[in-house]
């Protein structure tokens, strides 16, 4: 039976502790952390202590252009990749969701090319001595072909697909991501958007809304999920304060709003395991 599970960055809280408090009393079991810098460590450990369960975390995202430089700057930002992936191998958090780049449709970053290759294997060689499975997630518009470039080129067991439907939507409704993907599929990330992003607007149309707030099809979305391998937890990535306007959960408690995220979820996991039937 699939488990339900929410990130830590969803603002619920002045603090990692009190958002943590507040996910466990709301009913969640499974937490995906969000790296941030120094207090990485001090969230596993909090989650642990609460009983929480940690089936995958989100690496630190700051510098991912990073991956695809050459230099000081690519040494610097593989090296934190690698640090964070031995802090899951020493908590035994079996897989780390990895943007291709920081995730900003309106910047222009540097092409696809071998070089991220070559960094990307180094990362991997300490993963696999971690068992810790590294899942690149779907961002933005001009991501996607970073996205696919490694997907593509990097055959390996130790890196799979973090499949993000509220991105998918917003900014690459017409590709069958999960066609091409989904047997790689090792992560998901559930959160609804107004599917209204055009070409030259940045993040902000990114709103992470608890599912069936927005206008994605959330019953085509689980009836795609179930046909996959998928085991893992039932994810959501949502945001209490919502990246642009409207914020509609403003008026809502921490409680009001992790309890209907809860809701949510349990609706989100019933529907993929009526589609498995």
């Amino acid at each position: 039976m699939l488990e339900i599970g929410i990130n830590t960055n969803n603002e619920c809280g002045k603090d990692i502790n009190e958002i943590l408090n507040n996910i466990k009393k709301n009913g969640f079991n499974n937490v995906m952390i969000a790296a941030r810098g120094e207090n990485f460590e001090e969230a596993i450990k909090k989650a642990v202590d609460l009983g929480l369960k940690v089936p995958y975390i989100h690496l630190d995202n700051s510098y991912s252009d990073d991956l695809w430089v050459v230099g000081e700057a690519n040494d610097k930002y593989v090296q934190s990749v690698i640090d964070q992936i031995k802090l899951c191998g020493k908590y035994n958090i079996p897989i780390a969701v990895m943007h291709a780049t920081i995730g900003d449709p309106a910047k222009v970053i540097i092409k696809p090319n071998k070089n991220a290759i070559s960094s990307m294997l180094k990362i991997l060689d300490v993963a696999k001595d971690m068992k810790v499975k590294i899942a690149i997630e779907n961002i933005d518009t001009l991501n996607f072909q970073h996205f696919q470039y490694l997907l593509d080129n990097i055959k390996s067991e130790w890196l799979g697909f973090c499949y993000d439907v509220g991105h998918h939507h917003l900014y690459n409704p017409k590709f069958d991501i999960v066609k091409k993907y989904g047997s790689r599929l090792i992560a998901i990330h559930l959160h609804d958007n107004l599917m209204d992003w055009k070409y030259g607007l940045d993040w902000t149309r990114d709103m992470h809304y608890l599912p069936f707030d927005g206008k994605i099809d959330f019953e085509k979305v689980c009836e795609k999920l179930a046909k996959t391998n998928y085991a893992n937890v039932v994810m959501l990535e949502v945001h209490k304060r919502s990246a642009s306007k409207p914020i509609i959960y403003k008026d809502k408690s921490v409680d009001e709003f992790l309890s209907e995220a809860y809701k949510r979820g349990l609706k989100l996991k019933d529907l993929i395991e009526e589609y498995k039937k």
